[in-house]
């Protein structure tokens, strides 16, 4: 059975930021390559809303918001590269998949940010 998928306004943030960076670098692709990033993106999202079990824990899972199960999907639209992490809970009742963030691979953990500024 097919789930819905929703995106936080975390999420939200992130996904027009990462439009906004393709927008403002016209020498890698500019718009257009966002255009593409994005279709991908909710392409790749109804395939996770298809089968949301099939992907693991997320290395935050249980150390970031404790009653949470934190599960990632890696979204890689290109052939090469790095790619992004997209976190999400499951709600098995409502049939729902709650996309919480979409980072680049390359930024912090979640738990790892939080303690960064606990820290200082």
């Amino acid at each position: 059975m097919s789930y819905r998928w929703e995106l936080s306004n975390t999420a939200e943030a992130a996904v027009e930021a990462q439009l906004a960076w393709y927008e403002s670098d016209a020498k890698h692709g500019g718009a257009e390559l966002g255009d593409r990033w994005i279709e991908r993106l909710e392409r790749a999202l109804s395939k996770l809303a298809e089968a949301p079990l099939r992907h693991g824990m997320a290395p935050e899972n249980g150390r970031w918001n404790a009653h949470l199960q934190l599960r990632q999907m890696l979204f890689r639209p290109w052939k090469a590269g790095i790619g992004w992490r997209v976190l999400y809970t499951i709600d098995e009742d409502a049939k729902l998949v709650s996309v919480l963030q979409i980072q680049h691979e390359r930024r912090r953990w979640l738990f790892e940010a939080e303690d960064e500024a606990q820290s200082t």
